[in-house]
């Protein structure tokens, strides 16, 4: 009888020694940014659906006994559970602002007063020179959208923005910073590296952490993750980041994640992922 080899575990970049690593970990914590991480960006927002293959793979890892599973993403959360498909992990919107626990609880944080107002004021003010068409509102953020634009046209549509949110951002407790595919104006306090400080938090001593995202929002998290775990920046591997490691592309994550699904399961000790129920 012929028997087949076994599947060659996917190359982490910078990272030769990551498979064999988390393997000696008997609870991990994987957390994944959804947009240009799990889906492949579109146009039309809502038709971002996950890379084929993907929902099937993280249902899978959620009912890892081993794992605790998270999606950090900068969109509103009722979007990332349209898009994203049914599974037992964390889901977490708005850069970490709104949160769907693994029970199906919901918990949303509030921007202060002041920066409701501010977030008012840049939405008008971004009307007001006649970007209406290109705004999503957020529970803490407004953010401005030029992807399918013209590339010169979507940079000046961009800057012109950033330079009206700065005019006033600072004194409403606010900030503006970019993203694959636009400008953002957000509440300060709350971004995906403090989402992922309170993930952490959650997990036993001596867990495996690892963070995957693509995108300069992500660099919070890598930022928070990177003295105890794994940050892992997919796309150019040239790019400043503060990633310890690097994959190519979303099928390149997808390789990643069938991988980790396939793990073997350390024997547990008497310890609880009790960050699944909170």
């Amino acid at each position: 009888m012929r028997i087949g080899r076994k599947k060659k575990r996917p190359k982490v970049i910078g990272l030769p020694d990551f498979w064999d690593v988390l393997s000696r970990h008997e609870t991990k914590l994987l957390a994944l940014d959804y947009d240009g991480t799990l889906a492949p960006f579109c146009v039309q927002r809502m038709q971002a659906y996950p890379y084929p293959g993907v929902p099937r793979i993280l249902e899978g890892i959620s009912r890892r006994r081993d794992t605790v599973l998270a999606i950090v993403s900068g969109r509103p959360l009722a979007e990332v559970l349209i898009l994203a498909g049914p599974f037992d992990g964390i889901v977490i919107g708005s850069h970490g602002m709104e949160k769907r626990l693994a029970t199906g609880d919901i918990v949303i944080k509030t921007a202060e007063q002041g920066q409701i107002q501010g977030l008012a004021c840049a939405q008008s003010a971004a009307e007001e020179i006649g970007l209406r068409e290109l705004i999503e509102l957020k529970p803490a953020s407004v953010a401005l959208h030029t992807r399918g634009l013209d590339p010169k046209e979507a940079e000046r549509f961009e800057d012109r923005a950033a330079r009206l949110w700065r005019a006033f951002s600072d004194r409403h407790g606010l900030e503006v910073r970019r993203f694959n595919g636009g400008v953002e104006v957000r509440a300060t306090g709350w971004n995906k590296g403090d989402a992922l400080e309170e993930l952490c938090r959650g997990m036993p001593a001596g867990s495996a952490y690892v963070y995957l995202g693509d995108d300069d929002t992500d660099e919070d998290a890598f930022r928070t993750i990177r003295t105890r775990g794994y940050g892992i920046r997919v796309g150019d591997a040239g790019r400043p980041t503060a990633a310890r490691g690097f994959l190519p592309d979303i099928p390149a994550v997808r390789d990643f994640l069938e991988a980790w699904a396939n793990l073997a399961i350390p024997a547990l000790k008497e310890k609880i992922l009790w960050i699944r129920d909170g």
